[in-house]
Formats: C-alpha cells, sequence, structure tokens
C-alpha cells in the first residue's frame, strides 16, 4: 500500500504494509511540514527522521521516500518505509506503557558493540553508557551465560541491521543512557534505570 501527497505539483509516496498506513500519513504530514518551512525537499533530499535518515527518489511520474538497505554494501535505498514506521512505532508502544519516561534515539546508522554469542543465546542483556557520535553506547551480551563460557568481547554492529537479525531488540534502543534490558529468548523481561530499579514489568504484571 501507499499514501501519498504532492509537493509543488510532483506525487511524494510513502510505500508500507496496510497496517501502517496511518503512520505513513503521518511521515507524509511531517514532510509537508519540513517542506513549507524550507529548504524545499526535492529529490536527493535526506530527511532525519526518528530512527532513520529518509531520502526522497524521482522516478518518472512520481518522487519515492526511501528507507537505508543497512543489509546492503555500499548501502542501497529501499523504495519504501516500512522498516522505519514499525521500529518507531515497537519504541514508541513501550514508551507509552512504560509512562514518563525520557527517551533517546538510537538511529539506524549508529554502531551497537554486540557479544557474537548474544543473538542466539536463550538470555541476553542491553544496557546503554554514555552516547558519542556513531556509537550508540548500547553494549549487547549474554545474560547466564553457561559455566565455562568464555566471554568475547562486543563487535561492532549497525543498529539498522537488527530489523533482520534481531527485531525483538528494537522496543528498547530509544531508552536512556544507564539503562538496561534483559530478554529471554525474544521477550522483553526486565528493563532496569540507571539506579538499578526494575520499572518493567510494571507491578503486578508479568512478562508471560
Amino acid at each position: 500500500m501507499s499514501q501519498q501527497i504532492e509537493l509543488d505539483g510532483h506525487r511524494l509516496l510513502a510505500r508500507c504494509v496496510p497496517e501502517r498506513d496511518a503512520a505513513a500519513r503521518a511521515l507524509l504530514d511531517k514532510l509537508t511540514t519540513l517542506h513549507r518551512a524550507g529548504p524545499a525537499l526535492k529529490p536527493g533530499s535526506h530527511i532525519d527522521f526518528g530512527w532513520s535518515v529518509l531520502q526522497i527518489e524521482a522516478h518518472p511520474d512520481h518522487w519515492v521516500v526511501c528507507e537505508p538497505d543497512y543489509g546492503s554494501d555500499p548501502m542501497q535505498w529501499k523504495p519504501e518505509v516500512d522498516d522505519t514506521l514499525r521500529v518507531m512505532q515497537q519504541q514508541a508502544a513501550l514508551h507509552a506503557l512504560l509512562g514518563n519516561l525520557p527517551s533517546e534515539r538510537t538511529r539506524g546508522d549508529q554502531w551497537l558493540l554486540v557479544q557474537p554469542d548474544a543473538v542466539p543465546a536463550t538470555e541476553s542483556y542491553l544496557h546503554r553508557s554514555a552516547v558519542s557520535g556513531p556509537d550508540s553506547g548500547w553494549y549487547i551480551g549474554v545474560e547466564n551465560a553457561p559455566e565455562g563460557m568464555i566471554a568475547t568481547p562486543g563487535k561492532p554492529m549497525l543498529a539498522g541491521l537488527l530489523t533482520d537479525i534481531k527485531p525483538a531488540w528494537l522496543s528498547v534502543l530509544a531508552l536512556p543512557v544507564g539503562y538496561l534490558a534483559h530478554f529471554i529468548g525474544d521477550q522483553l523481561a526486565n528493563i532496569y534505570d540507571a539506579q538499578h530499579n526494575r520499572i518493567f514489568p510494571l507491578d503486578g504484571e508479568t512478562t508471560e
């Protein structure tokens, strides 16, 4: 499905699955506001939008909002915004659940440090330290590692690669510095704030 607007006589499309049509419309409304405020959007324009950087590409009879394909090398652009909207909806849903929690975004082109064993691990944790430019501050490791398992240093990974490798982790990447999220498989089990207080699950709730 596609949502569309007109910018200076050009049709601008945002393609996504039907369940994200409303979010695509909100994205296009935001682009309309940016266009009117200037500088005018055009093919080649890059837009810093939440989790992602978007680009406008020209097609013969319309323009398309594109998102990065983080798995390509060199990086290419996909003529859709599905991953961008999905990640932002996941993160917004978690923050709505947690209440008035400050957020600090991670962009898909920032780096994470990931223990190689963390992706297939039964239990994993994500801990955020200071953010510095392209370094998101996130370290992802193995929780409750088997006895005798040798911990390996984290290896840099683009955050955007998680959309294919481990999408469950994406929901917590807007948590602030000092926070820690604990996963059992793909299930978010616990969140601790910078003072080590458990803030998720909420009182009286379970994650089962």
